[in-house]
């Protein structure tokens, strides 16, 4: 038995319906219900940006200070060293995004 399709689905002659965004509350054609339209989507990307660049440059600083400190002056090492700092900022943005797209308010 075939599933009958969703709303907005490619069937001819039936238009899409416009859906009101989750946090301005403006009318959008072919959004999903609890979907926030591209502005407000947008606007939160560039909040949880910022908000994970302030925490991994710390987080970064903090993990450059320990490879200077705690490591060996082996040249070898230092290599490593760095990579696992880059490695730290990468990592912790990415984290931080993600987590700041999820729990930021509306």
């Amino acid at each position: 038995m075939l599933s009958q399709p969703a709303w907005g689905s490619s069937v001819p002659g039936v238009p899409l319906p416009e859906v009101p965004c989750l946090r301005c509350e403006r009318r959008v054609v072919g959004l999903g219900w609890g979907d926030l339209c591209a502005d407000c989507l947008r606007e939160r990307r560039r909040r949880a940006s910022r908000l994970a660049r302030r925490i991994s440059l710390p987080a970064t600083l903090l993990m450059a200070a320990w490879v200077f400190l705690a490591m060996p002056r082996d040249p070898g090492l230092r290599v490593y060293g760095g990579i696992a700092v880059l490695a730290t900022y990468v990592i912790v943005n990415r984290i931080v995004h993600h987590v700041a797209m999820e729990y930021l308010p509306l």
